[in-house]
């Protein structure tokens, strides 16, 4: 006989099988859902189980499997009498409506932290409010206004650690749908998330915007107005295609990131365009611009053949440049 033939413990097949088990009960609902922070709390009882393993599982395959099938009824008893417990289960996903009246505002600064959800912007349509908001979310909806004709609108979302550590990790419809009104002199400050941004601001009166973008792709539409406005983008990883308005006066600064940029510009408006910084990646300015003597591919400034005569004059300033391609081209 071979007294050095290695022994192989059943608990990790056991915790295996086991764990399966808890996640097959608790999509058929025999389970109520995991919340993954207060399971954390019991840890030094996961030291105890394989100190145990380490005793007698190995000496004993049959031990290491029924320390392991111990292990999950133990785990399975808990998740069954939490409730009784007091162990509260993670909040599900939740719809909220917020919105605040129009009232006498003339002007509004919007400040919006958002996360890892969807977010679509855009115009109210007939409506008394001065923003209204449908939040799709799990957590808490942090919503306040303040101020009386000049107002101050703040809007983000808070998810409870207990939350991210469910095992219902899935956005599962999380979105949010912003509507603004178009009547007041509007000023935007936008933190963007990993989630997809869909800014429509046509109709909106804006005098400026300011956007701080992170993972998620961005779709911006700047609306057309008779006063000059301020746009400044910080584009992220993710990509960024944004369309300047016809019959507008814009000074947009830009800041590229490592995802793609593009820029489309109305051809009827006079673009004067001035890279300073000469990023790793690829710069595209329309071959009909005209470039200054000292521009070489990748820095420099351009301009189109309208620019000192046309009615409407489009600033672009280039400060920071990253990885992505950064695009201009005209329609």
């Amino acid at each position: 006989m071979d007294v050095n033939k290695k022994r192989v413990s059943l608990f990790w097949p056991v915790i295996l099988i086991g764990a399966g088990v808890i996640l097959l009960l608790r999509n058929l609902g025999y389970l109520p859902a995991f919340n993954w922070s207060i399971l954390l709390k019991l840890w030094p009882l996961v030291l105890v189980v394989i100190g145990l393993d380490l005793l007698f599982g190995y000496k004993a395959p049959w031990a290491g499997g029924l320390i392991g099938l111990l292990t999950v009824a133990a785990a399975v008893t808990f998740l069954l009498y939490s409730p009784a417990l007091g162990v509260k289960a993670p909040e599900g996903i939740k719809t909220e409506v917020v919105s605040s009246p129009l009232e006498n505002t003339t002007s509004v600064k919007y400040y919006l932290d958002t996360s890892y959800a969807p977010v679509t912007i855009n115009a109210l349509s007939g409506s008394t409010d001065l923003v209204s908001a449908t939040i799709v979310h799990r957590g808490q909806v942090n919503f306040d206004v303040k101020g009386g004709a000049d107002k101050i609108v703040t809007l983000s979302t808070t998810t409870e650690a207990d939350t991210w550590l469910s095992f219902d990790l899935g956005l599962g419809g999380q979105k949010w749908d912003i509507g603004l009104n178009p009547d007041v002199q509007t000023t935007i400050d936008l933190l963007g998330g990993s989630g997809a941004l869909d800014l429509d601001l046509e109709g909106i009166a804006l005098e400026a915007l300011r956007a701080d973008l992170g993972s998620g792709a961005s779709k911006i539409l700047l609306p057309s107005s008779q006063k000059l406005y301020e746009v400044e983008i910080e584009s992220g990883s993710g990509s960024v295609d944004l369309n300047l308005a016809e019959k507008s006066d814009i000074n947009l600064t830009l800041s590229s990131g490592s995802g793609a940029v593009s820029v489309s510009i109305p051809s009827t408006s006079g673009v004067r365009i001035e890279v300073l910084d000469d990023g790793s990646g690829a710069l595209q300015v329309p071959n009909v611009f005209i470039a200054s003597t000292d521009s070489t591919d990748d820095q420099g400034s351009w301009q189109s053949a309208n620019y000192e005569t046309a009615v409407n004059t489009i600033n672009i300033r280039v400060i920071d440049r990253g990885s992505g391609s950064l695009q201009f081209k005209t329609r």
